[in-house]
């Protein structure tokens, strides 16, 4: 080695330097061992000078001195600089790194360049909340780095929000809250999205991985975690955001074949509404499974299917088209049938054969529930006539269903069960009373009911409750 060749080493390195990113040229000092670098050139120069100074006195190398410092003076800068690639590589923070990667990660949100943050925050995801400040920690939950990690396929995010001690830590767990859940939402897949696809379907060959799963059960399918940020917010609120935009207004009130689809790819794993319900409901499902008792918010399925129901529009080119689907020929109704479909899912998971009373979420299913039915059968041109017949009577066969329950059960489980008979139907008759449109949709509804069915023997008593004339009889 000549200085000759270690001014070219030092002049490769510096120009390799000023041609990376910004973002890179932060990351390399903040990780790389800059000063062993610079230390090792030095010496390396030390020797090279040397080498050329004791000539001038003279001094004859043997063999072994000669190869010795040439060698010595290539090899010395070659291992400071391995040295500190392989730290650069390592990437380790520490608490006193933590205001240049502060600094850095801003740098990269300015570039919007997130390849380097994402392997750095990797390295380092067991010890991040011990070694980083929250001003950090907050910094790291930017939405536009969210996106990126996201769109990667990384949940990196969603791992860090899942341990309590860095929810402790962070100045604001619903702000937080907020930008991942909306990022979550609106990618093209994410542990979210796999989650319902798995129970629910919308995109075929599809499963959740084994660490995906355990990241699912961890969090979005973990009440107390659910609560405890209040996830259900900021989906609820995002999905009542796109409806009140009436940006949907024109395509959901339109024939959905795509929406609606099994096969395929649906169109409904794209949308912000359907993804918010499954969500929640899939929590709903694991508390009741947990025998929670806390507020988890059932209310949110009655917010969502209020707007909905609002900005749907009948339209009889779309409603009675024999193309249509005859079931729910729009997504919106599509999403209105779902609502009450999960509504009675729900209630089944919950009341278990009658074996306990509703609890906390048993109630709030037998309030929101009627409400649901209730504005329903006060909209005017938002759904066809059958369809809302359709639908309250969905309601009214599950009241019959436990008014059946109710005369078959032992005497053990006949008052747990009336709890749930007289819920379901005391909301509904409160609904109607005084309110002629909604006892018309009614008593039109229990006209439809199909007298075959084993239920049909407790009509006169449904009848009786909600205080409806008797079906008109046929005339000779």
């Amino acid at each position: 080695m000549s200085l000759e060749g270690l001014l070219a080493l030092v002049g490769i390195l510096v120009a390799i330097y000023a041609l990376a990113p910004p973002v890179q040229r932060q990351s390399v000092p903040l990780f790389g061992s800059i000063w062993l670098v610079i230390l090792s050139i030095v010496i390396s120069a030390g020797l090279l000078i040397w080498r050329y100074a004791v000539l001038i006195f003279s001094y004859k190398f043997y063999p072994w001195s000669d190869f010795a410092s040439t060698i010595g003076a290539f090899l010395i800068p070659v291992f400071g600089v391995i040295v500190a690639y392989f730290s650069w590589r390592r990437a380790k923070l520490t608490a006193k790194k933590d205001k240049r990667f502060r600094k850095f990660v801003q740098t990269s949100i300015k570039e919007n360049r997130f390849d380097e943050s994402l392997r750095i925050l990797g390295k380092n995801e067991e010890s991040i909340v011990s070694v980083l400040k929250r001003e950090t920690l907050d910094l790291i939950f930017e939405r536009k780095f969210i996106e990126s990690t996201v769109n990667a396929r990384n949940w990196i995010h969603l791992r860090l929000l899942s341990d309590e001690k860095f929810i402790e830590k962070l100045t604001d767990r619903f702000d937080t809250t907020n930008n991942l859940m909306r990022v979550l939402v609106g990618a093209e897949t994410s542990p979210l999205h796999s989650a319902i696809v798995a129970k629910y379907g919308g995109r075929e060959h599809t499963r959740p991985t084994e660490d995906e799963w355990k990241l699912i059960e961890k969090t979005l399918q973990n009440p107390e975690w659910y609560m405890s940020i209040r996830a259900d917010y900021p989906l609820i609120i995002f999905a009542y955001e796109t409806v009140a935009s009436g940006e949907l207004d024109e395509r959901y009130n339109l024939k959905g074949d795509l929406y609606i689809a099994h096969q395929g790819e649906s169109t409904r794993l794209r949308c912000p509404i359907y993804l918010a319900l499954k969500t929640h409901v899939l929590m709903l499902k694991k508390a009741i499974e947990n025998e929670g008792e806390d507020d988890y918010y059932v209310s949110d399925l009655w917010d969502l299917f209020r707007n909905i129901c609002d900005h749907s529009r009948y339209d009889e080119s779309v409603w009675e088209d024999r193309d249509a689907n005859r079931e729910y020929p729009t997504p919106f109704a599509y999403l209105m049938k779902q609502i009450f479909s999960d509504l009675e899912d729900l209630c089944n998971d919950s009341y278990k054969q009658g074996d306990r009373p509703p609890g906390r979420i048993g109630s709030d299913l037998i309030r929101t529930w009627p409400t649901c039915v209730a504005h329903l059968g006060n909209s005017r041109e938002k759904v066809s006539g059958m369809f809302k017949y359709e639908l309250v009577r969905y309601y009214l066969i599950y009241a019959l269903k436990m008014m059946e329950a109710y005369e078959n059960a032992d005497r053990d489980e006949k008052e747990n069960i009336k709890l749930w008979r007289d819920g379901l139907v005391e909301r509904l008759k409160r609904y109607s009373r005084g309110n002629k449109r909604l006892r018309e949709v009614l008593f039109q509804s229990v006209n439809g009911l199909d007298l075959g069915k084993r239920y049909s023997d407790y009509e006169d008593w449904l009848r009786g409750e909600l205080g409806l004339k008797e079906r008109p009889r046929p005339t000779n």
